[in-house]
């Protein structure tokens, strides 16, 4: 038979144990109470898509319409809206060069290193292009004064026969010449030919040639050509040519040098 003391002891027992547990719950409570929230990690910044460029004048105004180019190792091409500005999809990071043009500014070129999508926005400013003034016309050159003509020699009407009668070359000359008549741009000449006249040429005259008696030959560059009286051969300036008689008698020929003034002398020929 259980003692009463047994059971008092019992009871004091279970009493000590409902005290501790009571306090145990207090404590665990207490403690998940005042135990500190933990802090999440940070969350990584994400880069941006793109990349935005405003491109104003030196006023500050929008400047629409102008024109982006982007170089490296991306490239994009973009122009700017009603309110100056342009996005560019995102560029790798690295070294870029963009240029800027619009009509009526001065065109600009920048250097740009992106990293990690930086940077986001990109202002530019474009300075207005100098205004040329329109150029003058060129001062018309004077026109040079013609050359004097010269003198425009008298009137001359001449019968062939009658002037070789009176002026017929002589047995032992080689040449005769004779000025039949002068005007400001040309000279009628008379010439009798018992020896050639050797090549010569007239750079700035024409001659036309007519036989009046007489046997020979004209050469033209390396062409020979066989005359008679009546013949007429026309030598445009600058072309070499000879003459030269052909049988017992002189060759007589009318030359006539156009396109100076008179001509005389040995030089004329």
């Amino acid at each position: 038979m259980v003692s009463i003391a047994s059971i008092l002891q019992l009871i004091q027992s279970m009493k000590l144990l409902f005290a501790t547990g009571i306090a145990v719950i207090v404590v665990a409570g207490l403690a998940a109470q005042t135990r500190a929230p933990q802090k999440r990690p940070p969350q990584p910044r994400r880069p941006p898509t793109e990349t935005q460029i405003i491109v104003r004048d030196q006023s500050g105004m929008a400047l629409p319409g102008a024109r982006i180019a982007v170089s490296g190792s991306m490239t994009r091409q973009a122009t700017t809206g009603a309110d100056g500005t342009a996005a560019l999809a995102a560029l790798a990071d690295g070294p870029y060069r963009l240029r800027f043009e619009h009509e009526g500014f001065i065109t600009l070129e920048r250097e740009l290193t992106m990293k990690g999508g930086q940077p986001g926005i990109i202002d530019v400013v474009l300075s207005a292009a100098p205004t040329l003034s329109p150029a003058r016309p060129p001062t018309p050159t004077p026109a040079p004064a013609p050359a004097s003509a010269g003198a425009s020699g008298e009137p001359a009407n001449v019968s062939i026969p009658a002037f070789l009668d009176k002026n017929f070359i002589g047995l032992r000359d080689p040449l005769k010449e004779s000025v039949l008549g002068c005007t400001a741009g040309g000279t009628t000449r008379l010439l009798q030919l018992r020896d050639p006249l050797a090549g010569h040429v007239h750079p700035n005259l024409d001659e036309v040639l007519y036989v009046v008696a007489g046997e020979g030959a004209v050469r033209l560059g390396d062409q020979t050509t066989a005359v008679s009286a009546g013949s007429l051969t026309v030598i445009p300036r600058g072309v070499a040519h000879a003459i030269e008689r052909r049988g017992k008698n002189p060759l007589i020929v009318i030359s006539t040098l156009a396109g100076g003034p008179c001509q005389t002398g040995a030089g004329s020929r």
